[in-house]
């Protein structure tokens, strides 16, 4: 295999890279239209901003009269998708929470807070929330030197920060070599960047024979959340398929004609991609030169829905991993979220959504065994909390049926465990194909692996010639 990656120290993205990102592809959209529901809860008292007395002790609740505030940090969450399905599905996760009697009777108070994907501005951000707008506890972070951003603030403050939406091993393996400095970051999403090429490895195991991809192309983005990714993935990729191409590709890219050149050459049957500052032009070029190649692996413009129409439906057949899709069905709850967001926000939610709306709402059970373990008649410290998320295994989420926090000695600690993609059902592989019964003229974002998640077939370009034999042919 060659060009096998090396080992980077790619830096963070700043504001000019995201809106170069808008630019690309349909993560970028400008959601301007969309519906944007403000938050149902109270407007926070003055005084005290962590468990402000607001009214006479009730004896029915321990927290009533209270308030507790938490804080999202998320990318530009009035236009970045990513960044609007975290504050987006903090509002939901906070109405189902007043709704069903607040934390041990506490109202519960959502904060926006603006990273723009830059982390100086997510540092100041993480500080703003927690000593001007008083948060308990942050939620969200999308690019992992962001996140790190804030692990210094989060010690000094000792305020819990959980991750919904960056994937890098970086964050939990602090937590593991300093626990007592930065045990206050958890992270309840994505799986890391070494699990995530560990499902793609199980995926080629699984799929690879079965869908005729006899020789594989990878080009991963050379920014600094996929060096873990593609380090793994290039260590191990060779022992289940045939590699002829194996390297990093610039954010910058523009004209991909040269790659795909080269892929065709090749003779790859699928070129296998990691994109998350980059789309839409390689989808449209791939798509107009009718490329002999399937196109797909970890696309963050792709898992948005607005991306067909950003493309012109060149992304028909793209696949790309993803936490849930508008068609799968995770758990009994998830369609139950994806339709209500829908109907709140005129758009379906990106990972970093269902993630979120489920970390409010395992944070919000550990509180409350807080609060009832220890009788107590005022808001959970941070310590306090910290004891609970670790023993947390909460049953009702939207992305999986269960989820918990790897213990504190863990090689990576307070990080989503997963064991396979089998087992858990988690990442699916999505792909966008044109379906009719669900909506027409636009394309549909159908899961067709792993078997518990399916909800369509796997389907191919028509302008490929295969040969006889070969899946698509069958």
């Amino acid at each position: 295999m060659a060009d096998k990656p090396e080992s980077t120290s790619g830096g963070g993205v700043d504001r000019r890279g995201l809106l170069k990102y808008a630019g690309a592809g349909a993560a970028g959209v400008s959601l301007a239209g969309c519906k944007v529901r403000q938050p149902t809860t109270p407007t926070p008292s003055q005084g005290n901003p962590r468990g402000t007395v607001t009214g006479n002790r009730s004896n029915d609740r321990p927290l009533k009269g209270k308030t507790i505030r938490i804080g999202s940090l998320a990318p530009q969450p009035d236009s970045f998708p990513i960044g609007q399905s975290i504050w987006n599905s903090m509002q939901l996760a906070t109405e189902d929470v007043n709704d069903s009697g607040g934390v041990a009777g506490a109202d519960l108070v959502p904060k926006s807070g603006n990273t723009e994907t830059s982390p100086a501005t997510g540092r100041s951000e993480f500080l703003r929330l927690v000593q001007e707008e008083g948060v308990h506890t942050t939620f969200g972070t999308f690019l992992t030197q962001v996140t790190l951003q804030c692990f210094i603030p989060m010690r000094d403050t000792k305020t819990c920060h959980v991750t919904t939406a960056a994937a890098g091993p970086k964050p939990a393996r602090i937590v593991s070599q300093r626990y007592d400095e930065f045990k206050y970051h958890f992270r309840a999403g994505p799986i890391n960047s070494f699990d995530l090429a560990k499902a793609e490895i199980e995926f080629l195991e699984l799929y690879a024979e079965q869908l005729g991809w006899d020789n594989v192309a990878v080009l991963i983005e050379d920014i600094g959340p996929f060096d873990p990714f593609a380090e793994l993935l290039g260590e191990n990729i060779d022992d289940v398929v045939d590699t002829s191409i194996f390297k990093r590709s610039s954010s910058g890219t523009t004209n991909w004609t040269p790659l795909w050149d080269e892929v065709e050459n090749a003779g790859a049957r699928v070129c296998l991609i990691a994109q998350a500052l980059t789309g839409a032009s390689a989808v449209k070029q791939w798509a107009q030169q009718e490329r002999s190649f399937e196109f797909g692996g970890i696309s963050v413009p792709a898992q948005v829905s607005e991306f067909w129409k950003s493309v012109d439906g060149a992304c028909e057949h793209v696949f790309t991993m993803n936490a849930v899709t508008p068609q799968t069905t995770n758990t009994p709850r998830t369609q139950d979220l994806v339709q209500r967001y829908q109907d709140t926000f005129d758009t379906v939610p990106v990972y970093s959504g269902p993630i979120t709306f489920d970390a409010v709402k395992g944070w919000r059970k550990a509180m409350e065994s807080v609060v009832e373990e220890k009788g107590l008649r005022r808001v959970p410290t941070s310590d306090e909390l910290v004891v609970a998320m670790e023993n947390l295994t909460y049953n009702e989420g939207t992305v999986l049926p269960e989820f918990s926090f790897t213990p504190k000695d863990a090689k990576y600690a307070h990080d989503p465990p997963w064991s396979s993609m089998q087992e858990t059902g988690v990442p699916v592989w999505q792909q966008w194909q044109l379906d009719e019964e669900v909506r027409e003229d636009y394309g549909t974002m159908h899961s067709f692996a792993p078997e518990q998640n399916r909800s369509s077939e796997y389907t191919y370009p028509d302008w490929i010639d295969y040969p006889s034999g070969h899946p698509a042919t069958q």
